[in-house]
């Protein structure tokens, strides 16, 4: 009689698992750049030309999917200055609210930045040159850097996720440059000058103020101080300043300060920047001492002297609003 083995049949079943594209973010690119580029008078006709910067910006990828397509400007805030940002001679900088069109993938518009970063095996960092130019007698401050966002639009592939409103690089560019802390100054205002005391009192003297102003213009911020040649108190050529009949006395009001002979001593002052176009800080003297009862004389004077002096940048120490004290 026959007999039937037991008959085993053994199957080996391969599961395979392919990752289909998977919506992996949107598109994109990040990188920056900061860069100095010397040195800016703000007090002079001269600006800085023509300097290249160089900036890598590096695309979006994911496991898979990845940044094809770039377009971009820079912005720069309402109000900003005339600065350029040049790109194979155009123009790529505008002043926010920018509305200059983008576009990918084609044709890229005038006056943008196009990149194509390739496909899949293709480099994720591409380099750029750009041009920089700042024009002269601008008014910028010490110590401060330009820092310029990009605004772009991009389209991804392999579920990277296309950009078609504009998005924000912020902080992409920023320029360093060293604005020197410059500053002028002078007297503005009528002579301080009270003028024919002989018929005026000592209690009348109070009533007799002059005033004027110091006009500073500035970059950064700066200092200010205040001293009398002789204390506060006026003679004539060859007077006696020990003889109270050939001195007269009077005080002065200066940035929230009274100062006299008998309160000489003024504490210097640390001002906010006053800014290229100049700020007056008012000054104010006051007689103390009317001249019926002093020898006569049509040459009694006192020198004073205020003394402004820059600050170096940076400054960290506290600053006050000086036209306003």
């Amino acid at each position: 009689m026959a007999r039937l083995g037991t008959a085993l049949l053994s199957l080996l079943a391969w599961i395979a698992i392919v990752p289909a594209a998977e919506a992996a973010g949107p598109c994109g690119v990040s990188g920056t750049t900061t860069t100095s580029i010397g040195n800016y008078n703000p007090f002079t006709g001269s600006g800085i030309n023509q300097v290249t910067v160089t900036m890598n910006l590096t695309r979006f990828r994911s496991a898979n999917g990845y940044t094809r397509h770039v377009d971009f400007y820079f912005v720069q805030a309402s109000g900003s200055p005339a600065f350029t940002i040049t790109h194979s001679g155009w123009n790529v900088l505008y002043t926010l609210p920018a509305v200059h069109t983008l576009s990918v993938p084609f044709p890229p518009p005038s006056g943008t930045v196009f990149l194509d970063f390739g496909g899949y095996f293709s480099p994720d960092t591409q380099t750029n040159q750009f041009v920089v130019s700042i024009p002269g007698g601008l008014d910028l401050s010490a110590g401060d850097p330009l820092v310029f966002d990009i605004r772009y639009v991009c389209d991804g592939e392999n579920g990277v996720q296309d950009v078609h409103s504009p998005a924000t690089l912020t902080d992409a560019m920023t320029i360093r440059i060293n604005v020197l802390s410059a500053l002028q100054a002078s007297y503005a205002g009528p002579a301080l000058d009270f003028g024919e005391i002989g018929s005026v009192s000592d209690l009348q003297a109070g009533t007799h103020s002059v005033t004027g102003a110091i006009r500073v213009a500035s970059s950064g911020p700066y200092t200010v101080s205040l001293s009398s040649a002789s204390n506060y108190r006026m003679t004539f050529s060859g007077g006696n300043l020990g003889d109270t009949a050939q001195t007269i006395r009077y005080s002065t009001h200066f940035l929230g300060q009274t100062k006299s002979n008998a309160s000489p001593s003024f504490t210097t002052v640390a001002c906010q920047r006053a800014g290229t176009g100049g700020q007056n800080l008012p000054i104010a003297v006051t007689l103390q001492d009317g001249g019926t009862t002093k020898v006569s004389s049509p040459s009694y004077r006192d020198t004073l002297t205020v003394t402004v002096t820059p600050l170096a940048m940076p400054y960290g120490g506290a600053t006050a609003n000086c036209p306003g004290l």
